[in-house]
């Protein structure tokens, strides 16, 4: 295979390139055999024209479906191996209860918590320890956590409220390490609150010390120490809106952007706004107290910022103007910078263009990178008013059931641009996940799968911009109409590294010398129930003619070897194959 046309293969392995049969791709709901789906008694969507499946149909329908599921809402599923009662991330028990039932299991586990970094001894000039680094944490967490759909679900919002660890300072004159405890606190925050309010999330991050350092909301002060009016930095105003909040585009409820007269997108907010939410948001400084007029505190990461009216610009400021726009954007002259804060916050949360912003997002990190505009609009509408009694808006624990039970995540027959490129962060812990694979935590495994993640292009909790580790906006290769965010990693070094990692996982001996260990007993021998369980434990029972040829021709080759070498092939060509590293 050409390794520089391989991105555009990948994509169009994934997408199709035969007509799709029944609706167009554009009829909601996207797909014929949703129409005439059948259901489980535990709700989940097995679809299928046949009127009357069988029950072998129908049980081949929800495995599939559970398999499909739990790479949408977790970072793979995992075995049930010796477990008496299987796991909630299992397909077995997803199976045994559905969808719907298995994502309330999954909201009602308990936050798990990244843990901080003990300070450095002696004279402090010493390395830290490699364990609590936030990358190693996290891969530790994606294969072993309870809280999966909580995590994935964080690693979500961690790509759209972005800070990046390498944005923020070290002070090597300190024992601790400031990079690590701001990250720790900051990732803990979005975990927790994960199925919380988008609200309440904006206005916590916003008072995080991390994101105070990395796009300058800490000490940004409006006078200086005479008293004199200064103008405040712009640089977290701008990101709260384009890349936070609104947008560059405005957008209909469907995701859709909306267009000009003259047939151009129409901008989401004028630039000329931004100086008035910088005035509105300043006067914020690190946790301590007030340090005076046009004076900042040094750098800590104890607890959220805390405002100093001292250095707040208190004048009243024209933010959006917009239908149901609170007092037409005008924000309270002489207000304390806690109630300027909150003025600020509502008129982008309640602006029309947050929800399908967001939205579309976070349907293009857990399920697809080109969701139909039926799909968008139909999650956004649960963002804007969650069913509740109280009519909540911005509710995420309702939204992310919104995404995952919509009928576009559940078909078992994706529309052709249905997909996304599994992140190199997702793909090591899909595959890992699938073997039950354990982890020695004194030889720090966590760290070596982000190092070879980082060399794939995403070393987390590092994204190298702003703008994450690659824009919502990359074009899928190929394509003029479709994105492919995640191909913004993937080049002709990238391919072949994602390639030498599973080189190296089937055959090499690095992975099990640094803790990263697993048992291949329970992938059948058999060469046709070997291929039978890459296709139900990774494709969900959606293997091409194709790669099944690939793989009884690779496994009947006499140079194929032993039973085990047998076993690595078969897995080792499927784990690079397109069919596989893209998320169907």
């Amino acid at each position: 295979m050409n390794l520089r046309s391989l991105p555009l293969i990948l994509f169009a392995a994934a997408a199709g390139c035969a007509e799709p049969t029944g609706a167009p791709p554009d009829d909601p709901p996207g797909d014929p055999a949703v129409a005439a789906a059948t259901t489980t008694p535990g709700g989940d969507v097995i679809g299928g024209e046949a009127p009357t499946p069988t029950p072998a149909q129908v049980a081949a329908a929800s495995r599939a479906n559970a398999v499909r599921f739990l790479e949408q809402a977790t970072f793979g599923a995992r075995p049930v191996g010796a477990a008496a009662t299987p796991p909630l991330d299992s397909v077995e028990h997803v199976m045994a209860v559905g969808v719907g039932p298995a994502i309330t299991e999954q909201l009602g586990v308990p936050a798990g918590t990244f843990l901080p970094t003990p300070p450095r001894t002696g004279v402090c000039d010493g390395p830290f320890d490699a364990t609590r680094d936030l990358g190693a944490q996290f891969f530790v967490a994606a294969l072993t956590a309870a809280d999966q759909l909580r995590l994935r679900t964080m690693f979500a919002l961690h790509q759209i409220l972005v800070v990046s660890e390498n944005g923020i300072g070290e002070n090597r004159g300190t024992c601790t390490s400031e990079k690590r405890d701001a990250m720790t606190r900051y990732l803990n925050v979005l975990r927790a609150n994960a199925f919380g309010n988008y609200r309440d999330l904006l206005e916590k991050i916003t008072r995080e010390p991390a994101m105070g350092d990395y796009l300058d909301m800490a000490n940004n002060v409006a006078f200086d120490t005479a008293g004199n009016r200064i103008t405040p930095n712009e640089n977290f105003a701008r990101e709260l809106l384009q890349l936070f909040t609104l947008g560059t585009y405005l957008l209909n409820d469907d995701g859709t952007v909306k267009l000009d007269a003259a047939n151009q997108p129409r901008p989401a907010y004028p630039e000329g706004r931004i100086p008035a939410f910088a005035r509105t948001l300043s006067g914020w400084t690190y946790p301590g107290t007030c340090p005076g007029l046009g004076k900042k505190n040094p750098a800590t990461y104890t607890g959220p910022m805390i405002a100093c009216a001292a250095n707040h610009d208190g004048r009243a400021s024209q933010l959006l103007n917009y239908a149901g726009a609170i007092n037409g954007g005008l924000t309270t002259a002489g207000a304390s910078p806690e109630v300027h804060l909150d003025e600020a916050l509502d008129n982008l949360f309640y602006h029309p263009n947050l929800p399908p912003f967001v939205c579309k997002q976070l349907i293009q990190h857990l399920v697809t990178s080109n969701p139909s505009p039926a799909y968008v609009a139909r999650v956004v509408a649960v963002f804007k008013d969650d069913g509740t009694a109280a009519h909540t808006r911005g509710n995420l624990r309702a939204v992310v059931r919104a995404i995952l039970v919509d009928t576009e995540a559940r078909t078992l027959t994706p529309l052709p641009a249905a997909g996304r490129l599994r992140s190199p962060a997702e793909l090591i812990a899909r595959v890992l996940r699938s073997f039950g694979t354990t982890l020695d935590l004194t030889k720090n495994p966590g760290g070596l799968l982000n190092t070879r993640s980082g060399q794939m292009g995403q070393s987390v909790p590092r994204p190298p911009s702003v703008f994450s580790y690659y824009s919502p906006d990359t074009a899928a290769p190929g394509s003029d109409d479709l994105v492919g965010p995640e191909f913004g990693l993937l080049d002709t070094g990238s391919i072949t590294v994602r390639a030498n990692f599973f080189h190296e996982l089937f055959h090499g001996a690095s992975l099990a010398t640094n803790g990263v260990t697993f048992d291949l007993t329970g992938v059948p021998d058999d060469p046709a129930q070997l291929v039978a369980w890459i296709d139900d434990a990774w494709l969900h029972g959606a293997m091409s003619p194709e790669l099944r040829a690939t793989l009884d021709v690779a496994l009947a080759d006499s140079r194929s070897g032993s039973t085990l070498n047998k076993k690595r092939l078969a897995l080792y060509r499927a784990a690079v194959s397109p069919e596989f590293e893209i998320q169907r």
